[in-house]
């Protein structure tokens, strides 16, 4: 088969597995027009509530795209750099995004790491000091795993071109991350270090969800299947069925999981690591975005409607399933929520189309929670 059939493949697989959040009109091609940025606040705003509203403000950020939090008052964003030149595709223009450094005291943005390429899907080391992303072409949703180191400013690439999923990896602790390639093969890779170690040969292509966590690793299959497995063992498959997606908490003990339970319909449960439910959150048409607090005492989700947009943003108590709905008003969400460090504030990212352009803008939302 050839590369580019190849490359075609995993594009049309990937596509199918995550139409949960396709129908947002969420694509890896929804790029946004990089133009001077400015910030909203908005104190209380119109309320519109499910149990209370536990939001106090809400800043706007027009025309980036939120990725992570280095503290509670600097955020790493994806925004296109317009100091190189621009891609044509699709009868547009397309500049290279690349990571930014925003700084909410004075709005100044700093490239991370200036290049040629598209730089994104950008995660924060636990003890904020690296960064973990990928490069990616617009045709594809594949891409090449780098980490940054901020106090060396050194990158660090630990894949080859379109190796993983865009969306794959997450760090295990503050030097390592866990990933899987598009084969099925689970690696861990340290922040600096170009050559990754090979963990597991999972057996299944396109292995999405990967944790490592207390010497087991958990992963899903492309048809749902929650599994565990030792280093040495043969997998064990959870008794938890048709999983889309999986968070693990912050203390390493339970899962926030988001499976399809009927035609049209997904829910959120919380359950232990052998898979036993504990708590019922939420059912909706679907359900995307799963984030823990830092505490690990609440999950953030959006709820989305028939027609792909979304109902609403909710934060549930982890104990009891009970949510409340923040007030912000947003049609497509981008990308999965995040909390900053204290659990303060809720980072949304989200688009809106932009007729002039022809293609979607990119916004972000910091939602205060009470």
């Amino acid at each position: 088969m050839s590369l580019n059939k190849f490359t075609s493949w995993i594009g049309l697989v990937f596509l199918l597995f995550l139409v949960g959040c396709q129908q947002q009109e969420v694509t890896n091609r929804e790029e946004n027009r990089a133009s001077d940025k400015y910030i909203t606040v908005m104190d209380n705003p119109e309320k519109t509530t499910y149990e209370k509203s536990v939001v106090d403000s809400i800043v706007r950020l027009d025309d980036v795209r939120g990725m992570d939090w280095l503290s509670e008052e600097k955020i790493i964003i994806d925004r296109e750099n317009h100091n190189y030149l621009p891609e044509k595709a699709e009868g547009s223009e397309w500049y290279p995004h690349n990571l930014y450094t925003y700084s909410l005291l004075t709005n100044v943005q700093t490239p991370l790491h200036p290049a040629n390429e598209n730089q994104g899907y950008a995660q924060v080391s636990p003890d904020r000091t690296k960064v973990f992303y990928k490069t990616y072409s617009l045709q594809s949703n594949t891409g090449k795993g780098l980490t940054y180191d901020i106090t060396t400013g050194k990158a660090t690439a630990f894949t080859d071109t379109d190796a993983m999923d865009i969306q794959n990896g997450r760090w295990v602790d503050n030097d390592s991350i866990v990933y899987a390639t598009i084969d099925g093969t689970i690696y861990t890779a340290d922040a600096g270090n170009s050559s990754p170690r090979k963990l597991l040969d999972s057996a299944n292509p396109f292995t999405s969800n990967i944790a490592y966590m207390n010497d087991h690793l958990f992963f899903t299959s492309l048809k749902g299947a929650l599994m565990t497995s030792t280093l040495e063992g043969e997998p064990d498959i959870l008794p938890i069925s048709n999983v889309v997606w999986m968070v693990p908490s912050p203390d390493e003990q339970r899962l926030a999981i988001v499976r399809k339970v009927k035609s049209g319909a997904m829910e959120l449960l919380i359950t232990d690591l052998q898979g036993t439910i504990l708590q019922a959150i939420a059912q909706d048409s679907q359900i995307y975005g799963t984030s823990w607090s830092p505490d690990g005492n609440k999950l953030a989700y959006a709820a989305i409607t028939p027609n792909g947009t979304v109902r609403g943003i909710y934060v549930a108590d982890a104990s009891t399933g009970i949510p409340s709905a923040l007030s912000v008003d947003i049609k497509f969400i981008a990308d999965p929520l995040n909390w900053s460090p204290t659990g303060n504030r809720l980072m949304v990212s989200a688009t809106q189309p932009d007729e002039q352009q022809s293609r979607n803008r990119f916004m972000t939302y910091l939602v205060r929670v009470s």
